[in-house]
C-alpha cells in the first residue's frame, strides 16, 4: 500500500511539474518572458507559487527547461530527417525548411527562446543549444562531403555557418517590435530562400 502511495505520489509531482512547464512555454509564446512571471506561471498551471518553487529555484531555471526541452524536439526532427533515404543535400534543405518554418509558425516563443534578452545562464544554454543543432548539421554534411555532394574545408566551420544562417537569419521577421508580417506565400518563399542559401553554401 504504501509503494503504491509513494508511486501516485511520484506521479502527481510529475504532472505538477509537466504543467508549470507547459504553463511558462504558453506563456512566453504569447508574451515573451516578462509574461513568464513565477506568479503567473503558477495561477495558469492551477498550483500555488510556493509549489513552482519546490520544483525550480528561480524564474532562469524554468525557462532553460522549457528552452532544453524545444531544442530536444528540433534536434529530434533533425535526427529523424538524418535516417531517410534521401541524398545529403535533401537532407539539409529539409532540415532547415522543417526548423525555420517552426520557428516561423510560432514567432514570439522562437524568438524569446533563440533572441529575447536574457540572463547568462540562459544565455550559457542557448549556445548548449547551438552546439547540438551544430552537432547534427555535421553529421548530414559529413555524409554530403563523402558522397561528393558537398564541397568545404572545414567540417566544424561549414556547420557554424550553417547554424547561423538558419537561425539568426530569421531575427527580424520574428522580432514582435518589428510587426513584420508574413502571410503563407511570403513566408513560404522566405524560408525556401534561406533553405536555398545554406545548402548553395555547401554545394558543388
Amino acid at each position: 500500500m504504501s509503494y503504491k502511495r509513494s508511486s501516485l505520489m511520484q506521479e502527481r509531482m510529475e504532472q505538477n511539474r509537466l504543467a508549470i512547464l507547459q504553463s511558462a512555454r504558453e506563456l512566453i509564446a504569447q508574451g515573451g518572458f516578462k509574461e513568464a512571471s513565477i506568479q503567473a506561471i503558477a495561477d495558469r498551471a492551477g498550483v500555488s507559487s510556493g509549489l513552482v518553487y519546490r520544483y525550480f529555484k528561480n524564474k532562469s531555471q524554468i525557462l532553460i527547461e522549457v528552452l532544453s526541452e524545444a531544442i530536444r524536439f528540433e534536434i529530434n526532427i533533425i535526427n529523424q530527417i538524418g535516417t531517410l533515404d534521401l541524398s545529403a543535400r535533401q537532407k539539409l534543405k529539409q532540415s532547415i525548411t522543417t526548423f525555420v518554418k517552426r520557428a516561423m509558425n510560432s514567432p514570439q516563443l522562437a524568438y524569446s527562446l533563440m533572441f529575447e534578452p536574457a540572463e547568462p545562464e540562459i544565455e550559457h544554454e542557448r549556445f548548449r543549444s547551438k552546439q547540438l543543432i551544430k552537432q547534427s548539421i555535421k553529421e548530414i554534411l559529413a555524409e554530403g562531403k563523402v558522397n561528393g555532394e558537398f564541397v568545404f574545408e572545414d567540417l566544424n566551420t561549414a556547420a557554424l555557418g550553417i547554424v547561423g544562417a538558419m537561425t539568426y537569419i530569421v531575427i527580424e521577421p520574428l522580432n514582435p517590435s518589428r510587426d513584420v508580417m508574413f502571410d503563407q506565400k511570403n513566408k513560404d518563399y522566405f524560408v525556401k530562400q534561406i533553405a536555398d542559401f545554406c545548402v548553395n553554401a555547401v554545394s558543388k
